[in-house]
């Protein structure tokens, strides 16, 4: 049962302890956890940490009376609250914060079998390496007392002994070097006696250089601003006087000069929300108070010293397209001389486009110093609503003094003070219609607390409120899911406290103390993206890899048309027909696709539109564009598009639905409105009627990915999954050939059960309870090579028969005895392309396999030994299969059996008995050109193999002469290859051994005498019958021997009757 429990600094930390252990009160660990003993082991884990970074610690405990603790630190509020005594290492290390509510519960951890150290300095080799650690971690491990726990990734925290050393500290410092690279069979356990532990070099190689090239990279965008400089425009400006003269510069409205200097400066859109809550981003002060994450810029500790500003201090941010106007030097001079009145400066200043945002200095883990993360939010309002970059782009920032203090007699003699907005004292919002929530609901509550932290409004910014922690915006029936997890907002206008006397356009700091808050109404308008989570994943990517492509024509094809006056120039609304195989991803291509362009994302399945009769889907299918209509700018996704239209039988077409959508899908646009996206997803195009696809103007196609997709696609998958060290994504992407997004999610999701039935059958061979089950999940288990592949293995045996692929026996090389050359001219011609595809942009490209020869040589064995060793799926077609009295039924034949060799590539067909299939067109003697039709689409259906990489033909054939000439043609089977007899002696010993190896044979059988006595003219069928012979004879043997010693022993025993 797990107990609530409080972080506490503890100082000085006992050096006795590892400093990542931790320290428990003997009276409240006995009457919380029920422990006994001086040293237990618990499990730590963090209440207020999102799902996806909620990381589970095995901790070892120390049990401590009162006595030993100072008394300034024994602080027991109750019994209830569990108080965890730790070091300041642990907070860094782990990053936890002071005072942070945990939850505690008793923990009985595996024992590792293995466990892999790295030592990250020499020093710390040689004394991991030495006899003295050895002794010390066996004496530690064998003693009851103690716990020695081990966790990959982490250092080795194991108390002190004196056998490690008489220095205590410099111990503690090895051990702080000693990293657990891996332990086996789980994540973390217990290091026992039986445990094998293995010390390797792990010194870190030195990453100046990528440093140094970043860093230049930095510099060539960043301009530093000196002290000097601007004493030089200062000098430029007055003739004469000292640079103190401070009045005199403030008269001359220096400041508005001074916004003039502007720097370019790189931004990266990120969620920065996530990024503060795992730790990514580490603020500088942290001690402040909370700052609105979507007004700020978060820089590094260098950029800002590039850019010449300080850390909080407000600037101006604007695209680098925007052109500003600038008068020329003298022209600025004269204006400065002759304009004593400091507002006309002002009323030039704020024509200026831009947006406010609040420089901070932070901390990155995963970025270079040279880039700043701005949220989506911020992005949005300064640029307009322009769409999200992937890449890092540029920006300008000038340093803004428009908010200074503005009255005589605040105004000071030095400018060194930084700026800031003015308070508001009333906002109107209105909440942006979305499909996503409802707009009747309640958000009083909402609302308070998202202005509890002062946030940056200017007039038609959009307002982007996180529902997280908030209990009436929780999904009722799925754990874990917010019903409405993002809230939009757009500013309606803001009053400031002093505007009669100073109007202004720039923006304000509302929060609940001095603005008086008023919901008036709702708005359509687009909207920020949205993260969908506590860390970026892959399907809340607004680039997912494999997918990059497809999200690129979607975004080029739907983005003209959100252009400002796109529904006056264009006359047709735009509709976009999605292709592609299921679970290739087209509904988180068309999500990324609507983050990217600020849109709405109104999905409805086609499945939910039909009804029993067609009145009642043509109104279900109205209703659903009406609904897209009140919440556009949106995309609406109609899944299953094939689906739509159809009648109850599945099979004819309903006239009146599909001219009901033909309809809605080509009316005009209203003029100067929002516009409605309509994208259809279909997985089977042939399925869809004439008329639907005519009413689609774009097309784009999902193809099967890459070996490079695959293996960015694997990473971005398997980024939070403990992978093994043996574990290689490039080979995995390579044996995945043909697979799509879902079929690679389908992989990981058996690799993991898999991986979790081999630990739990190692650890619990005899069962095990709730607890121990529990136990094992948080150990962490590790997912290895050999989990991949018996994975992989199951999943091809789904997909083929899936696809109805014969299941055929494994067929390994040495299953086939001789044929040496012809095994080479096949691997050749289908392994290589598939384990080099480079090769096939240089031209090397072969599809087409003959085998020709006398009956039983092996032709059939060949095509199967092929499809074992090279992991390929292997369709089985026998010619007269395909044929069919129907006329064109047997064309649709052979085009189904290239459809399905496509969708399971890597895939060899194998057309066996081909002269059946294929005969000599003019010759088949058939009233109906039956034949001379299944040729030609035969002929058809190979030429199109040149766009499939992964798909071979082998035929099969006993007399090539009766073919078609056209199929022996270059581009077709132009490889043949002759499988014959063998005639000496060595290459039928060789077939006999590979035939004789799945028999049960007698020692004394000598091979090479059964050679020497065979004829010279045997197949290797003939040879096969020969050991079938042979073993029928032994058993008939075996069997007479039976007989007649029963029958020996009935004698016996009827002589024994007899005689008695």
């Amino acid at each position: 049962m797990a107990a609530q429990g409080e972080l506490q600094v503890l100082e000085p930390f006992p050096s006795q302890h590892h400093p990542l252990n931790v320290l428990l009160l003997q009276s409240q660990a006995r009457q919380i956890l029920a422990c006994s003993g001086d040293t237990t082991c618990v499990v730590l884990s963090a209440r207020s940490r999102q799902a996806a970074d909620r990381r589970v610690l095995f901790l070892c405990a120390h049990l401590s009376s009162e006595e030993d603790l100072p008394d300034s630190q024994v602080q027991l509020h109750g019994d209830t609250l569990l108080k965890v005594y730790t070091s300041r290492l642990f907070y860094r290390h782990y990053g936890f914060q002071s005072r942070e509510r945990v939850e505690v519960r008793l923990v009985q951890p595996l024992a590792l079998s293995k466990v892999v150290l790295g030592a990250r300095s020499r020093q710390c080799l040689k004394w991991a390496s030495s006899e003295k650690f050895a002794n010390g971690l066996l004496i530690l491990a064998s003693c009851q007392k103690q716990s020695l726990l081990a966790r990959q990734g982490d250092v080795l925290a194991v108390p002190y002994h004196p056998l490690f050393g008489e220095d205590v500290a410099q111990v503690h410092h090895h051990l702080l070097d000693l990293v657990v690279l891996e332990s086996v069979p789980v994540q973390q356990g217990v290091i026992t006696v039986k445990t094998s532990v293995v010390v390797a070099d792990f010194r870190e190689v030195s990453v100046g250089a990528a440093n140094h090239d970043g860093q230049h990279h930095g510099q060539r965008l960043l301009q530093s601003l000196y002290v000097s400089d601007f004493a030089h425009y200062v000098n430029s400006l007055a003739s004469g006087g000292s640079l103190l003269d401070s009045r005199r510069h403030l008269n001359w409205s220096f400041s508005s000069f001074l916004q003039a200097l502007e720097c370019r400066f790189e931004v990266r859109v990120a969620d920065v929300d996530s990024l503060l809550v795992l730790g990514k981003i580490k603020p500088k002060d942290q001690r402040e108070t909370p700052k609105d994450p979507d007004a700020c810029l978060f820089v590094s500790k260098s950029s800002l010293l590039k850019l010449g500003l300080f850390n909080n201090e407000w600037v101006t941010v604007s695209m680098l397209s925007e052109k500003v106007k600038m008068s020329s030097k003298s022209e600025r001079l004269r204006d400065l001389e002759r304009s004593d009145d400091k507002g006309e400066c002002e009323e030039a200043g704020r024509s200026r486009s831009g947006h406010l945002a609040l420089l901070v200095v932070a901390e990155f883990t995963d970025l270079p110093d040279s880039v700043g993360l701005v949220s989506p939010s911020l992005w949005f309002n300064l640029s307009k609503g322009a769409p999200v970059p992937i890449t890092n782009k540029v920006v300008k920032i000038k340093r803004c003094y428009e908010h200074q203090l503005h009255t005589a007699k605040q105004e000071k003699e030095s400018r060194s003070c930084t700026s800031a907005p003015s308070v508001a004292k009333e906002l109107y919002v209105e909440i942006i219609t979305s499909p996503t929530y409802s707009t009747t609901a309640i958000f009083d509550n909402i609302l308070y607390e998202y202005f509890r932290t002062p946030r940056l409004v200017q007039q038609g910014d959009v307002l982007r409120v996180n529902t997280e922690g908030q209990a009436e915006y929780l999904e009722g029936l799925t754990t874990g899911f917010m019903r409405w997890p993002v809230l939009y907002f757009k500013v309606k206008k803001v009053h400031g406290h002093n505007e009669d006397v100073r109007p202004n356009s720039w923006g304000y700091l509302a929060d609940t103390t001095h603005t008086s808050l008023y919901l008036i109404g709702t708005a359509s308008s687009y909207v920020p993206c949205s993260f969908m989570g506590s860390e970026p994943t892959f399907w809340n990517n607004l680039s997912p890899p494999g997918l990059t492509h497809s999200i690129e024509q979607l975004i080029s094809t739907i983005q003209p048309y959100t252009a400002e006056g796109s529904t006056a120039s264009l006359d047709r609304p735009c509709t976009v027909l999605l292709k592609g195989h299921c679970g290739s991803g087209k509904t988180t291509a068309v999500k990324a696709a609507c983050s990217r362009l600020n849109l709405h994302l109104l999905k409805i399945d086609c499945v939910t539109l039909s009804a029993e009769t067609t009145a009642a889907s043509v109104v279900k299918l109205q209703s659903a564009f009406n609904q897209a209509d009140l919440h556009k700018p949106c995309v609406i996704l109609l899944r299953n598009l094939q689906l739509l239209g159809r009648h109850r039988d599945g099979r004819s077409e309903d006239s009146r639905v599909t001219s009901v959508l033909k309809q809605l899908l080509t009316d005009s646009p209203k003029q100067n409105s929002f516009p409605v996206v309509v994208v259809g997803t279909v997985s089977k195009p042939e399925e869809l009627f004439p008329d639907v696809i005519m009413s689609f103007v774009h097309d784009v196609a999902i193809e099967s990915p890459s070996e490079e997709q695959r293996k960015a696609t694997l990473m971005s998958l398997t980024a939070g999954m403990p992978l093994g060290k043996d574990v290689s994504l490039c080979k995995i992407a390579k044996q995945t050939a043909g697979f799509f997004l879902g079929d690679l999610c389908a992989l990981l999701a058996y690799s993991s059960k898999t991986a979790y039935k081999r630990v739990f059958s190692a650890c619990f061979p005899c069962g095990t309870s709730l607890e121990e089950e529990q136990m094992l999940c948080d150990s962490g288990i590790t997912i290895i090579a050999e989990d991949f592949l018996k994975s992989l293995e199951q999943l091809n045996k789904v997909h083929s028969k899936a696809i109805g692929a014969p299941k055929i026996p494994a067929v390994k090389w040495h299953d086939i005895g001789g044929l040496h050359s012809v095994k080479k001219d096949i691997l050749d011609t289908v392994q290589l392309p598939v384990d080099h595809p480079e090769l096939v942009s240089l031209g090397l490209r072969r599809s087409g396999l003959l085998l020709y020869g006398p009956p039983g040589t092996g032709k059939t064995l060949l095509a199967k030994a092929v499809a074992t060793e090279c992991a390929m799926t292997f369709l089985s077609v026998k010619g007269p299969e395909l044929i069919n009295m129907y006329v064109g039924q047997s064309e649709e034949n052979i085009r189904d059996v290239f459809a399905k060799a496509r969708a399971a590539s890597p895939c060899i067909i194998f057309f066996d008995e081909l002269d059946s299939l294929a005969p000599n067109r003019g010759r088949s003697g058939d009233s109906g050109g039956v034949m001379d039709r299944v040729v030609s689409q035969l002929l058809a259906e190979l030429d199109g193999l040149h766009s499939s990489a992964d798909v071979f033909v082998i035929g099969a054939t006993n007399r090539p002469d009766l073919l078609d000439q056209s199929l022996l043609r270059p581009g077709r089977f132009d490889k043949l290859l002759y499988v014959g007899i063998n005639e000496d002696k060595e290459s039928q010993l060789q077939v006999l051994k590979a035939i004789s190896s799945r028999f049960k044979m007698d020692p004394s059988v000598c091979l090479h005498d059964v050679i020497e006595r065979c004829p010279p003219q045997l197949t290797g069928a003939d040879l096969y019958a020969l050991c079938s012979d042979a073993m029928m004879s032994a058993l008939k043997q075996k069997i007479k021997r039976i007989e007649e010693g029963l029958y020996a022993v009935c004698l016996e025993f009827w002589a024994i009757l007899t005689n008695g």
